[in-house]
């Protein structure tokens, strides 16, 4: 697997990126139905990038927290691109990663190990929570990162929180995205998944198509969309008497909307995802997914505008369907 990978780089640099075929990722965190979608569906898989390992409060990376779905990957030769996290998501912790140079190398050398050892065709990394202060220290990690990997054939990417507009650091409302640095970050990188799940401000789907648009419309402003892989939630939210109560999964929303009464359930073209309404009790329910139709028009996003491919979250999650639009 690692000659392909080295060939796929030597092609790039006879080829634009733009020219090669999109890569569409399928996360993954422990759990007994995303490894069943992964057995069932592997030919329909790119890259499986499980969510197994983290940089903890002693600033080492952990093992991986689940080698199931690796051996399972291995069985089916699918392309695996874990993603690193810090512990609990810990602003403190990330900070702590981020003065430390000594920590940082270390890191580094833990990622090129673990991926002889496991195949692996690269990393992505997925810290989040991360001060805004912080900024330019978490720039300069991804820069020391990226040739490191280039140099092992290992491809590097990195997930970011999304938003629309350029953020002011003086803003008294931090939010998750104010660290990404997009335009420094892309260009140290072979690609940026956009965590466009969710959008804080919806009242329905979890990345509605308006949503969506907005965020790419500014994202394309700062990263060549060959560079931008589309985030797309394979769960779903879960509304109670107006009021968002959680989120559940693809199976679990039919199931809950089968025992309901007083059912209706549409595709809602303009918003982009399946919606289940019904009552249970003295409850008013509204259940918001995505399922095959709102994966086939964020294709035609993806297409039209040239993005890299995209980045789900997460398997098992899914409408059953989407593999049946995936193996058209």
């Amino acid at each position: 697997m690692r000659r392909t990978l080295i060939a796929f780089f030597v092609i790039a640099l006879i080829f634009p990126v733009s020219a090669l075929a999109s890569q569409n990722i399928f996360y993954y965190f422990d759990n007994a139905y995303g490894l069943n979608s992964l057995k069932k569906n592997y030919k329909k898989i790119d890259v499986v990038a499980p969510q197994i390992y983290e940089v903890g409060y002693d600033l080492e990376v952990s093992k991986p927290k689940s080698k199931k779905i690796l051996k399972e990957a291995d069985k089916k030769n699918v392309s695996v691109m874990p993603l690193i996290v810090n512990d609990d998501f810990s602003k403190v912790l990330m900070s702590d990663i981020l003065i430390n140079n000594k920590a940082q190398d270390k890191i580094i050398d833990f990622m090129i190990k673990e991926a002889e050892k496991y195949d692996y065709i690269g990393w992505q990394f997925d810290f989040e929570n991360i001060n805004h202060l912080d900024r330019d220290l978490y720039t300069a990690f991804v820069k020391k990162t990226y040739p490191r990997l280039k140099e092992e054939g290992l491809q590097f990417s990195v997930a970011v929180v999304v938003r629309s507009t350029d953020y002011n650091i003086n803003d008294k409302n931090q939010d998750w995205s104010g660290a990404y640095d997009y335009k420094e970050l892309s260009k140290n990188s072979d690609f940026l998944s956009l965590m466009t799940y969710d959008d804080p401000n919806s009242i329905g789907p979890v990345a509605s198509l308006p949503y969506v648009n907005r965020i790419l419309d500014y994202m394309l402003t700062q990263a060549p969309a060959e560079k931008l892989s589309l985030g797309i939630p394979f769960y779903c939210w879960q509304w109670q008497n107006g009021v968002r109560a959680g989120a559940t999964t693809y199976k679990l929303a039919q199931k809950n909307y089968k025992k309901g009464k007083n059912r209706d359930r549409d595709f809602d073209p303009v918003l982009g995802a399946e919606k289940f309404e019904f009552t249970k009790g003295r409850a008013d329910f509204v259940i918001w997914c995505d399922n095959d139709e709102s994966l086939e028009i964020k294709e035609e996003i993806i297409k039209n505008k040239g993005l890299a491919g995209f980045s789900a979250w997460a398997l098992g999650q899914e409408d059953p369907a989407i593999w049946r639009y995936l193996g058209k």
